[in-house]
């Protein structure tokens, strides 16, 4: 709920500010220790000897996992959900030896951007410490220095202090002897950063290397323009270089004035009084017609609370004159479905080529798709739906397109929703269409084992809950004879928990990355290039690691993607200092000429 108070919305302000400054918009690279920092006499012996002495890395790694004293394995993991502590996956190549010994013996003096403490006094006197994993208008999520998550309703939350000292205590090294440090050192430094797998359609293997130059990210704003949970943002069609930033749970939308010397944000809509909030849901997209210019018309998606029913709607607004706010007059809705749980909602509606409106739904959660919504056409949950804003059809607020997929089986039976254009998600919080071919691609999120990736094409049924990836999940509503699709590409957790799904290059500052689809996990930050065609991929690499959780994409009107990440910075993914590994001629031999 929202904060009633003024005490509450204090206390909802500094948790956001304190959720900025750790993942701070200067902190996207994760710098080294500084090796001139000076060490206490008493560490210096520590240092001498593990620079002398290269030490036993898998002594070092069993003092890692089972050293009582040290409780490593309580704050990091190697790789997958991050802990208290950051992931330790790569760090032999983030860092030279010495820096690695400074890097525990002063563990405060470059604490990673973050991962500062915080504590949380509650209103019955508990004082919570960790790190904070998300903060906003509804709960804190910190992770405890045992690696539990704790979940905290804001309005419990009295203060809130944050200390520049570090999780990791300044005298670990004290437990253990010169020797087992210059192990402990020997085992960090082996932790390279391997070559990853995912799996392609056909059940192929697929090796995801960790590309050598990573891109770069560069915030778009000062901290101060920053954004309060940002979950989208785009071009703003009435002007020639202003982005729309959309946020969760202020329900606000916020135009950011670019290219005038100075870099602003100005109120676009406040829909505050009228979206519904929790964890998940709120003010979560938008889509602007393909003639805004003409008819200032857009779209949301948001969810409300109506006698006591939570519901995810699709409504229509109209822009001022000139494009550049609202026009203040009521929304239309077009579209609700109503929610059983507080997750898997989707997010995401997008005009396709075909100057249509998408919208993606999620199967309504709670976990597992329990009801099978997913599977169900006469159910709009778990489906991605195709509509005519332009026109409208008896009794609807909107036409079917003649062409729609399962208009003939409305036809033979009404309760089929004539709505749909594919069916079978989980939760597809993001999607888009590549300009140039026309491909919808869609970020799928998974349930226990596998993310999704998937290109959707008319009529097609992607499998949840019967599948999850390419493997059998239930067989409770499978349907003799039905016809699954393949997803494009399919992750195991552990690479990632959490796919958020992005956009194909087509800008021209980059030209090795044109045609390469960009994408993300949220949890583990990783962000992944993909190329395919008609379905076949030919390469995925992992082209860097987020500076905070990845929530959303973004386009510009020159075709260059933006990181949208939940912290409240939006970043330039900068890709000139990278570089996509080029086609081969072999692939391109082998390929079959591109459909339609």
């Amino acid at each position: 709920m929202r904060p009633s108070s003024r005490h509450g919305s204090a206390v909802f302000a500094t948790v956001v500010s304190i959720a900025l400054v750790l993942t701070s918009a200067l902190a996207a690279a994760e710098e080294p220790a500084d090796p001139a920092a000076d060490l206490p006499e008493s560490l210096r012996e520590h240092e001498r000897f593990a620079l002398k002495n290269a030490g036993d890395a898998t002594a070092g790694e069993r003092l890692f996992r089972t050293h009582g004293s040290l409780r490593c394995t309580s704050c990091h993991n190697i790789t997958g959900m991050e802990k208290s502590g950051p992931n330790l996956d790569g760090v032999g190549d983030k860092f030279t030896r010495k820096e690695l010994i400074r890097e525990i013996l002063l563990p405060s003096a470059s604490i990673k951007p973050g991962f500062e403490q915080i504590a949380l006094v509650l209103r019955d006197g508990r004082v919570l410490a960790g790190r904070v994993e998300r903060a906003n208008r509804v709960l804190y999520r910190i992770i405890d220095v045992n690696g539990k998550q704790r979940n905290i309703p804001a309005n419990e939350v009295v203060t809130v202090h944050v200390s520049e000292a570090s999780l990791m205590p300044d005298d670990l090294v004290v437990a253990l002897e010169l020797r087992e440090f210059a192990d402990l050192i020997a085992y960090l430094s082996s932790l390279k950063f391997g070559v990853k797998k995912g799996t392609v359609a056909g059940g192929r293997s697929i090796e995801i290397p960790r590309s050598q130059k990573p891109v770069r990210f560069r915030p778009i704003h000062p901290q101060e323009l920053a954004f309060e949970n940002p979950v989208w943002c785009g071009a703003l069609p009435a002007t020639d270089a202003d982005l729309v930033v959309v946020e969760h749970h202020a329900s606000r939308i916020w135009r950011l004035v670019r290219g005038e010397g100075r870099v602003r944000k100005e109120l676009f809509l406040d829909l505050g009084d009228q979206t519904h909030i929790s964890g998940n849901q709120g003010l979560t997209c938008l889509a602007f017609h393909p003639r805004y210019g003409e008819n200032r018309r857009y779209f949301l998606k948001h969810e409300v609370r109506e006698r006591g029913e939570v519901k995810t709607t699709v409504v229509e607004r109209r822009a001022s004159t000139d494009g550049l706010t609202d026009g203040g007059e009521p929304s239309r809705r077009l579209l609700e479905v109503a929610q059983p749980a507080s997750n898997h909602n989707g997010g995401c509606l997008a005009f396709g080529p075909d100057r249509l409106l998408y919208v993606a739904f999620g199967d309504g959660g709670p976990q597992r798709d329990p009801p099978g919504y997913a599977q169900n056409p006469r159910i709009l949950h778990g489906s991605i739906l195709r509509v005519d804003v332009d026109r409208r059809d008896p009794g609807l607020p909107y036409g079917i397109p003649p062409d729609n997929p399962f208009l003939a089986q409305h036809e033979r039976d009404p309760a089929v929703r004539p709505e749909t254009w594919a069916i079978g998600f989980r939760e597809p919080w993001r999607f888009s269409f590549d300009p140039v071919t026309k491909e919808l691609y869609v970020g799928d999120v998974g349930q226990d084992t596998f993310e999704e990736v998937c290109l959707v094409r008319r009529g097609e049924n992607h499998g949840w809950n019967v599948r999850e990836g390419f493997e059998r999940f239930s067989d409770e509503y499978r349907r003799e004879g039905e016809r699954y699709s393949d997803p494009l590409l399919v992750y195991r957790h552990g690479l990632g928990f959490s796919v958020t799904g992005g956009y194909v290059y087509r800008g021209a500052r980059s030209a090795s990355f044109h045609g390469v689809y960009i994408f993300g996990d949220y949890n583990t930050r990783r962000l992944w290039g993909l190329r395919q065609h008609d379905g076949r991929v030919e390469k995925v690499v992992e082209i860097g690691t987020a500076p905070a959780g990845i929530v959303s994409f973004g386009v510009d009107h020159e075709g260059e993607i933006y990181l949208v990440t939940y912290a409240g910075t939006i970043y330039h993914l900068d890709l000139s200092a990278s570089e996509f590994p080029p086609e081969t001629r072999e692939a391109v031999r082998a390929r079959p000429p591109r459909k339609g």
